[in-house]
C-alpha cells in the first residue's frame, strides 16, 4: 500500500480497510467495532494513507484518550511516514503557537489530538473543513446528550468512523448515539424512542435481530479473534488470591469501625471516611493510599512491597514473568496506585 510501510497487514485487516473505503466512497459514515488486538488503529491509518496518497485529501482529525495519544504518534511515525501529523497538545500558550502554525490548512495531514483538548479549542478546530474524523474509543459518544457528543456533530466533517471494540452497547439508546453520530441523516436523534420501541424485544425474538443486524450491516464492521486470527491462543482468566498485610488489615477494620483516628498524621489531620466502599478498596490495594500511612521522610525500600498482600503478590509474579522474558500490561482504575507501581518500577 503506497505510503504505508513498516508492516504487512492481515488478510482480515486488509478487508477491513477495503470496507472503509467503500464506506468513504458513499460518503455514510461507520463503525469499526473489531474485537480489541485485532489492529483498529492500523486500519484506521492505511484508510488515511489511502485518502491521502490516492485521492490527495486532507485534513484529517483523530481524537482519542490522553492514555493513548502516544501510541497513535508511534503507529503514526512507524506506519505512515507520508503523512505528516501534528499533535495537538500542552498548555494554553503551546496550542496558540500551534493554532498560529496551523491556519493554513494544508500544512498538515494529520492532526492528532484528545478529547478533551477538542473540547476546550472547539472553536478553532470547527474552523476546519475535516475530510475525515477518527474517533478512538468512541463509547464516549454513546450519550447523545453529552457535550462531546453535541460539539462534534457541529464540525464540518465528510465522513465520520468511530473505533471500539464493544460496539453493541449495554442498551440501544446508546447504539443509537453512536448511528446518530455518524449518520444523522439516516438515524435523526428524534427518532430514538421509534428505534427503542422497534427492536427492545431483540433477545427474545429473532426476526427484530435479524432486521436489526441487516440495518447495521452497512454501517458497522465487527470481527472477533476466533473467526479471523484462529492461530491466535485462546485467552485464558486466572483468578489470583492474596491475604493482607498487617496493616492492611488494621486500616481495613478501622474503615469498618468508621474510625478517622487510625489515619491519624503527623500534622494531627484527621482523614474524611466518605464512601466505605471506596475506603475499602483502598485498603486491599495498597495502605499508602491513605495519606500520612506512608513513613516520613519518604525513602524507597521493601517496606512499600511489604505492606500490601496485592503488591508482595505481584512482585512475585513479575519476577517470575520477568525471567522468562514474558510482556505485561497492567491496569488499575486509581491513578495514585499507579504512581506506586512506578516507585516500585523504578525500585526493582
Amino acid at each position: 500500500m503506497d505510503g504505508f510501510y513498516g508492516i504487512r497487514l492481515r488478510p482480515y485487516q486488509l478487508e477491513g480497510v477495503n470496507w472503509l473505503v467503500r464506506c468513504f466512497g458513499s460518503q455514510h459514515g461507520c463503525i469499526l467495532g473489531d474485537e480489541m488486538g485485532l489492529g483498529k488503529t492500523c486500519q484506521a491509518i492505511s484508510l488515511l494513507v489511502v485518502l491521502q496518497g490516492k485521492l490527495k485529501k486532507r485534513p484529517f482529525l483523530i481524537l482519542c484518550p490522553l492514555s493513548v495519544l502516544n501510541n497513535w504518534k508511534e503507529e503514526l511515525e512507524k506506519f505512515s511516514p507520508g503523512l505528516s501529523f501534528v499533535a495537538y497538545a500542552g498548555d494554553k500558550e503551546e496550542r496558540a503557537k500551534l493554532q498560529e502554525d496551523l491556519r493554513p490548512s494544508d500544512s498538515f495531514h494529520v492532526l492528532l489530538t484528545t478529547y478533551e483538548l477538542c473540547l476546550r479549542d472547539a472553536t478553532f478546530l470547527k474552523s476546519f473543513n475535516w475530510v475525515c474524523l477518527v474517533v478512538d474509543e468512541a463509547h464516549r459518544l454513546k450519550n447523545q446528550e453529552s457535550l462531546l457528543h453535541k460539539t462534534l456533530t457541529k464540525f464540518s466533517v465528510d465522513f465520520r468512523l468511530l473505533l471500539t471494540g464493544t460496539p453493541i452497547q449495554n442498551s440501544l439508546q446508546e447504539l443509537y448515539a453512536l448511528l446518530t453520530f455518524i449518520e444523522p441523516d439516516v438515524f435523526p436523534e428524534a427518532h430514538v424512542d421509534e428505534f427503542v420501541g422497534c427492536y427492545h424485544e431483540i433477545e427474545k425474538e429473532s426476526k427484530a435481530a435479524t432486521e436489526l443486524h441487516a440495518l447495521l450491516q452497512p454501517f458497522l464492521l465487527r470481527r472477533v479473534k476466533a473467526e479471523v486470527a484462529a492461530e491466535l491462543p485462546k485467552k485464558e482468566e486466572v483468578m489470583l488470591y492474596h491475604g493482607m498485610s498487617a496493616l492492611q488489615r488494621k486500616l481495613y477494620k478501622a474503615v469498618l469501625m468508621k474510625d478517622p483516628g487510625a489515619f491519624e498524621n503527623d500534622t494531627g489531620k484527621k482523614v474524611k471516611l466518605q464512601n466505605i466502599l471506596i475506603q475499602l478498596r483502598k485498603c486491599v490495594a495498597h495502605p499508602y493510599l491513605f495519606d500520612g500511612v506512608e513513613p516520613e521522610p519518604f525513602a524507597i525500600g521493601d517496606h512499600l512491597i511489604d505492606v500490601s498482600g496485592k503488591l508482595s503478590l505481584l512482585d512475585k509474579l513479575l519476577s517470575f514473568l520477568h525471567a522468562g522474558g514474558h510482556r505485561v500490561l497492567l491496569f488499575s482504575q486509581m491513578t495514585r496506585m499507579l504512581d506506586i507501581l512506578q516507585d516500585y518500577m523504578d525500585y526493582r
